[in-house]
């Protein structure tokens, strides 16, 4: 029983290396960076000039996820201000400045912007800044920082506790919303009889290119839809598994580009695949990629 017990305290709360996170931060808060950089020439969606005025921006979300006050706790003319420090505290995170306090104040005007007017948001805006709440409590910038090019350090600390259990939370929080969308998708008659991704691929508003010529090849649309589905409902245990972890993650990366490229869905392909990283062994990362990006990670004694 005490092997055991040690066994679950090691996996939620043992030290491990924060690589991992830090590439995770680069991507994922790179990625919302460039997201909102974007949005800074189309803040009018945020105001009552919009068709959602503020008094009624928490009621049009859905009941379930609806919460009890508005974080857009500032008005209307100060969305500029606002979606300005936002970009300028992903910026930071990107480059691995500003740790624990920057993800926190990022995440609350995020949050804020997305309540504000829920109906203009993407998927990528809702996973990433469920993922940048996570960052709040972990120790994101101690690896790959800008700041390690100016101090001088002889070692990198490895993660404390609470970044430790973020980490395994986050890894959980991927599985399920991979277990979560996959067991949806089975509950829609398109998805049984493999016709649901040829309403979305014949759509040219939802595409980047014409699909009109898998009409003489049908049978690569169901084949996708299943293995769409495959990949999603067990992607939790495939990734739990080491002998098919990586394999898994190839399968995803490939899967996300698909979408990135062919659908327009870049940022949300590059939000998801940000957590790709956390399940990496650290000396894959240390020897394989890290090289890439050494100086960022450069000790001085």
């Amino acid at each position: 029983m005490k092997r055991l017990w040690q066994r679950w305290d090691d996996f939620w709360f043992a030290p491990q290396s924060l690589l991992g996170l830090a590439f995770m931060r680069i991507l994922l808060c790179g990625t919302m960076f460039y997201l909102y950089s974007v949005r800074l020439s189309n803040l009018h969606y945020y105001t009552d000039e919009s068709w959602i005025p503020k008094s009624l921006a928490i009621e049009v979300m859905p009941e379930l996820s609806r919460p009890l006050f508005l974080w857009a706790f500032w008005p209307d003319s100060f969305n500029p201000l606002m979606h300005g420090l936002l970009v300028f505290f992903l910026g930071c995170l990107t480059l691995g400045v500003g740790g624990r306090i920057f993800a926190a104040l990022a995440w609350v005007i995020g949050a804020g912007f997305i309540q504000r007017n829920y109906s203009v948001n993407f998927g990528a805006d809702i996973i990433a800044n469920l993922f940048l709440f996570y960052m709040i409590f972990a120790n994101s910038c101690e690896r790959l920082s800008i700041i390690n090019l100016f101090r001088k350090k002889t070692y990198f600390k490895n993660a404390d506790i609470l970044s430790s259990l973020m980490i395994r939370m986050m890894q959980f929080q991927i599985c399920v919303i991979y277990a979560y969308t996959g067991f949806e998708k089975l509950k829609g008659g398109s998805w049984w009889d493999g016709t649901a991704l040829w309403s979305v691929m014949a759509n040219p508003q939802m595409t980047t290119m014409d699909f009109s010529f898998l009409r003489s090849i049908p049978w690569i649309i169901p084949i996708m839809a299943y293995l769409t589905i495959l990949f999603e409902v067990y992607f939790p245990a495939m990734v739990a598994w080491p002998k098919t972890r990586n394999v898994w993650l190839l399968i995803g990366v490939a899967f996300h580009m698909g979408i990135g490229v062919f659908m327009g869905l870049g940022p949300f392909a590059t939000t998801m695949m940000s957590t790709y990283f956390l399940f990496i062994d650290p000396l894959i990362l240390e020897q394989k990629v890290l090289p890439l990006v050494s100086k960022l990670d450069r000790r001085r004694i």
